[in-house]
């Protein structure tokens, strides 16, 4: 096993990525370009079997011939030090066999086998079999900066060339995964390119009802299912989906293929318009094919009973090591996540709901200042209340006494919230809720992370405050405990090896390009002075803004006040005379409030935006109506009026910073262990997949555990 910061054939090693079929698949640097790639190592015990060997070096040179935007690309191979490898794409993301189908919408599951489609007809066009499509072998990559999610195909390991004579899996060893394997592959019959749509029809099953289409318990009755059985309803497993979508698959898994679709794009354009289509004619001869089917099982009941024999002595030999994680992972609940309706009416900032003006909810936008619609309905940690689990524990480490003790009763009260509705919903799952305080201590905070990872009865921990994150983060990681962090300051855990870190809320780069872009594109303001205040928030939040709205930051209005300070009369002037149509003021509240009187009284009606460090009562405590139409923009999630009462009948206060996050981010690791993910191990690769709404905003991840949704929230005072 190679260690992170070894060299191997010129490449350094970052860290281990997993295991593909034939070996350790690696992160590493490219040894001459800026590149990082996934180096895949042949298992040295594999090389006596000429067959492994001849297949492994054959991956590289045919997906070599392959150049398509949805197939991972190879750039290099070789033989150093004893071991065959291959140096490939690497792609940042998640296998489509790590998410849980429940938070994936019907809608998603249909564009994932688009492009998986894409790059199946694509390589069956010059000659190219897959032959183990599966979800394990669906990249799923991440947003990134200038580009979108993409969907890629991986591991052409058992793939051959359609017009070679002799098939390199000659000694008659089935190669493909059982869960996904068409009837042609397991009765050893030819196969051609609509094999491999059969083995998409099995994965679209699996992402839309969490199931292969004939899991079971054994080898022998996943066999029997696909060559003598017709396909189960997919809509009997997840009830709001289409009937129509079931007409399609029992097409694509005809046991006959000349009686599937004429290609795979074929077959996923009519399962995407199953799946979103409201109103869609029936397709032709859709009840007779239901009959078809039953005669497809007739007749391959024919060749089924003298092929089972067969297949099952071999299965039962060295087969049933291959079978598909997600064939194992029917015990774990499937189903979509339960939600709960969302009333938009009266929401407002978090910690003003006691003050003397409402800063109302007004429209979240994304990283690029684009506004977003708000759903209608968030993941409920209820869920459908038929959980059951052992006793488990999420943590919770905060400042509970000292200057932060406000902001870490609100982030307690979150993690209360949610658990105490899971638990009452759910009474055979108890998941207790274990409280820690660090006073505000960095070291304190350590000696507690190291308390917290030595109870193996906590499987997550929603928390911490950021300066403390810094001194606990690779602790929490070293020992694998997910962590979920509502925080609203810097952590910059991309400098760390932090592997089980997820963020709740958008960094501050983030946060301060999705203002700027915001006022520019979406408010379409043209001249904006920046005010800003002296401290390193209002420094930092000013400088990046203002580089980014460029010539619409005008320099005659950009200026500094002094926290403290009470009289901006030589700052008024400025702005006044710049006739701005935009002031953005990035500072604290105590100063804001008195700038924002001063404005009003100088003739300035200019819009006035500020940043999240003002967000507060103080804001709007002060005499007259100077406040009113100004605008606040905010990284932490709005307080509908439920939450607020359900909140505050509970913990017995309002819900301030941090407590709609802390709630959201609980009910994902919630609904994990709801869904069957009750270890630490199973709930990090839950949380790398995942997918939801929550009250605050949508939650995906980066490798790093950056939102790649990091929803910004505008507020107005009403």
């Amino acid at each position: 096993m190679l260690r992170a910061g070894e060299v191997f054939a010129g490449y350094v090693i970052k860290r281990r990525l997993g295991r593909g079929g034939m070996g350790a698949v690696y992160l590493a640097q490219h040894p001459r370009l800026p590149r990082l790639t996934a180096l895949k190592l042949l298992d040295p015990e594999l090389y006596a079997d000429n067959e492994i060997r001849a297949r492994f070096e054959r991956e590289a040179a045919l997906v070599a011939r392959l150049d398509h935007p949805n197939i991972v690309q190879v750039y290099d191979r070789g033989f150093d030090e004893g071991l065959l490898w291959i140096s490939m794409q690497y792609v940042n993301g998640v296998d489509a066999a790590d998410i849980d189908p429940r938070a994936v919408p019907p809608e998603r599951a249909a564009e994932i086998i688009i492009e998986t489609a894409k790059a199946l007809d694509y390589a069956h066009a010059i000659g190219v079999l897959h032959r183990d499509v599966k979800p394990a072998n669906i990249l799923l990559a991440r947003t990134t900066a200038g580009q979108g999610a993409r969907v890629l195909l991986t591991d052409f390991g058992i793939a051959r060339l359609r017009d070679e004579s002799r098939q390199l899996t000659e000694t008659g060893a089935l190669a493909a995964t059982l869960a996904y394997a068409s009837p042609e592959q397991l009765s050893f019959t030819p196969v051609d390119h609509r094999s491999d749509q059969y083995s998409l029809a099995c994965s679209l099953f699996w992402l839309l009802t969490g199931s292969s289409p004939f899991a079971a318990g054994s080898p022998a009755a996943i066999i029997a299912g696909h060559l003598q059985h017709a396909p189960p309803s997919a809509r009997s497993l997840r009830e709001e989906l289409p009937s129509e979508v079931d007409a399609v698959l029992t097409k694509a898994l005809a046991k006959q293929p000349d009686e599937r679709f004429a290609s795979c794009t074929e077959f996923a354009v009519a399962a995407q318009q199953a799946l979103t289509a409201p109103q869609i004619p029936t397709l032709p001869q859709a009840i007779s094919q239901e009959q078809d089917a039953r005669a497809a099982t007739k007749r391959s009941l024919r060749i089924g009973g003298l092929v089972l024999g067969v297949v099952i002595a071999l299965v039962a030999g060295f087969l049933w090591v291959k079978a598909d994680r997600a064939t194992t992972k029917t015990a774990v609940r499937t189903g979509p996540i339960a939600q709960q309706p969302i009333d938009w009416s009266g929401a407002v900032a978090p910690g003003t709901t006691t003050g003397p003006a409402p800063f109302q909810a007004m429209r979240q936008i994304d990283a690029e200042g684009r506004e977003v619609a708000r759903p209608s309905a968030a993941a409920s940690p209820a869920g459908d209340g038929k959980a059951t689990c052992e006793p488990m524990t999420i943590a919770s480490t905060a400042p509970l006494t000292g200057n932060n003790a406000g902001t870490a009763r609100g982030l307690l009260g979150g993690v209360k919230l949610a658990v105490d509705q899971f638990t009452r919903a759910n009474p055979g799952c108890r998941v207790a809720v274990r409280e820690f305080d660090t006073g505000g201590f960095p070291q304190t905070a350590a000696d507690v992370a190291r308390q917290i990872v030595d109870d193996s009865s906590i499987i997550a921990l929603v928390g911490p405050l950021s300066s403390e994150a810094r001194s606990t983060g690779g602790i929490f990681s070293d020992a694998g405990l997910p962590f979920l962090f509502p925080g609203v300051t810097p952590v910059d855990p991309t400098s760390t090896a932090w592997r089980t870190f997820f963020r709740g809320v958008a960094t501050d780069d983030v946060y301060r390009r999705a203002v700027a872009k915001y006022l520019l594109d979406t408010a379409h303001f043209r001249k904006i002075c920046v005010v800003r205040d002296d401290s390193g928030f209002g420094k930092g939040m000013a400088h990046d803004v203002v580089a980014i709205l460029g010539a619409a930051a005008d320099p005659g209005c950009r200026v500094e006040v002094k926290q403290g300070e009470r009289d901006f009369a030589a700052v008024v002037g400025k702005v006044a005379a710049a006739a701005p149509d935009a002031v953005l003021y990035s500072g604290y509240s105590a100063e804001a409030a008195a700038f924002t009187r001063q404005l009003k009284q100088g003739g300035v009606n200019a819009a006035f935006v500020a940043t999240e460090g003002a967000l507060s009562v103080d804001f709007v405590a002060q005499p007259g109506n100077s406040a009113q139409g100004a605008v606040l923009t905010c990284t932490c999630g709005p307080v509908t009026g439920k939450f607020y009462f359900d909140f505050r009948a509970l913990n017995g206060q309002g819900a301030g910073w941090n407590a709609v996050e802390a709630y959201d981010l609980t009910t994902i690791a919630l609904n994990g262990i709801a869904a069957g993910h009750r270890t630490r191990a199973d709930l990090l690769t839950y949380l790398r997949g995942y997918e939801g709404t929550g009250l605050a905003r949508t939650y995906r991840w980066s490798d790093n555990g950056q939102l790649t949704t990091p929803g910004i929230w505008i507020y107005t005072i009403s």
